[in-house]
């Protein structure tokens, strides 16, 4: 066979091939098409998930600035002594409560009230003599320069008792104000100087709670609103805000407030945590249950709702405070379809089986069937999942 003869052959070889293998493809591509279309309608027949919704709304409700403190006294004073003398009597122990005027501690007298015995003799003999001066002086037996020299000595020994009364005045410490003895170092037998501790007396009715808050918010807090305080032990006291500073800390850049609050019966001590809340204005929000809140993949706390065509979308949120029942949550539409029951069995963009709510007064969902639970709605949440 000569080559002329083969190579004609081998051409009419590959035109065939060739040719057969559009035909082939075609096949390949039908077939592929076909499982396609079996693999769609088998997924179309899968169950989807169900979920429970509710309507959410948004409305305005108060915003409150929220900051930690403590409890501070109104008045905290250390009283001093104020004359050097040995303390011979104790009238207030510590923790004692006392009454503006009374006894706190009483030193020795001394020699202080012969001083001023001899400081009022000395005022009456004065006196006396300027009296002499001025009937001379009126009869011209004495100059006006004498009735003056005679003056100037009778005050003089007037300032001289005063100095001895209120050196014997010293000797006793009586409380300043109405109030409680939180310290007193000194006892009895102690030799105390001039500007020595005695006690420290504070006065806990009103009480303060102190905060000190980001400049941020310092300029939405008026004198005298009113504001909620809720103490460690879980106490409420309303109380109205009686300062706020104008200047600021230069190690924190923030303000110091000062809310008063009603302690009649003593019963709040001074330095215990407390948690104010200032109503700082208005927004728009939705009150939920806390249980409708959860996670996305990458942690952000927020809701999952239903949209267009039965889908799954997870919207974040921002807190705005509330309680354990209900708490505000905003940074959402103003109305939209929040998923109640099943939330936490879907993923955005699944599509889903929907049973809307109706809700009460206080937005709460009003169950469709009340004999279906949540935990039956889980247990059929996870048997789908698990198709």
């Amino acid at each position: 066979m000569n080559a002329s003869r083969l190579l004609a052959i081998l051409l009419v070889l590959g035109t065939v091939i060739w040719i057969g293998s559009a035909y082939f493809d075609d096949e390949v591509e039908m077939q592929a098409a076909a499982q396609s279309a079996e693999e769609t309608s088998a997924a179309d027949k899968k169950p989807h998930a169900s979920v429970r919704t509710i309507t959410s709304k948004a409305v305005d409700h108060v915003d409150y600035l929220r900051i930690s403190g403590r409890t501070e006294a109104v008045i905290s004073v250390e009283i001093r002594a104020e004359t050097e003398a040995r303390v011979t009597e104790i009238g207030a122990i510590k923790g004692q409560t006392i009454s503006k005027g009374d006894l706190i501690a009483k030193l020795s007298i001394d020699d202080r009230l012969a001083r001023v015995e001899k400081a009022r003799a000395l005022v009456a003999q004065r006196e006396l003599e300027h009296s002499a001066a001025k009937s001379l002086a009126e009869k011209n037996y004495r100059s006006k320069t004498g009735v003056a020299e005679s003056l100037a000595l009778l005050e003089e020994a007037r300032a001289d008792l005063t100095i001895a009364r209120t050196e014997l005045n010293n000797t006793e410490i009586r409380a300043p104000f109405d109030g409680i003895v939180e310290n007193r170092p000194a006892d009895i037998g102690d030799l105390l100087s001039i500007g020595d501790p005695v006690a420290t007396l504070i006065q806990a009715d009103p009480m303060l709670v102190v905060a000190h808050v980001p400049e941020h918010s310092i300029s939405a807090i008026e004198l005298g609103q009113l504001a909620n305080v809720t103490l460690q032990d879980g106490a409420n006291h309303h109380g109205i805000v009686r300062y706020t500073a104008r200047v600021s800390d230069n190690n924190t850049r923030t303000f110091r407030v000062e809310v008063e609050i009603d302690n009649t019966n003593l019963a709040i001590p001074d330095g215990i945590t407390a948690e104010l809340q200032i109503p700082v204005g208005t927004k728009r929000a939705h009150q939920v249950a806390p249980s409708v809140l959860t996670l996305n993949d990458e942690g952000q706390l927020g809701v999952r709702a239903v949209i267009d065509e039965n889908k799954v979308a997870f919207l974040p949120v921002d807190l705005q405070g509330g309680s354990r029942e209900r708490i505000w949550i905003g940074g959402l539409p103003q109305e939209f379809e929040l998923i109640v029951v099943g939330h936490d069995w879907v993923k955005e963009g699944a599509i889903v089986d929907v049973v809307h709510l109706e809700t009460d007064s206080n937005g709460m969902p009003i169950p469709a069937n009340s004999a279906t639970t949540d935990d039956d709605d889980a247990t059929t949440l996870s048997e789908k999942s698990a198709h």
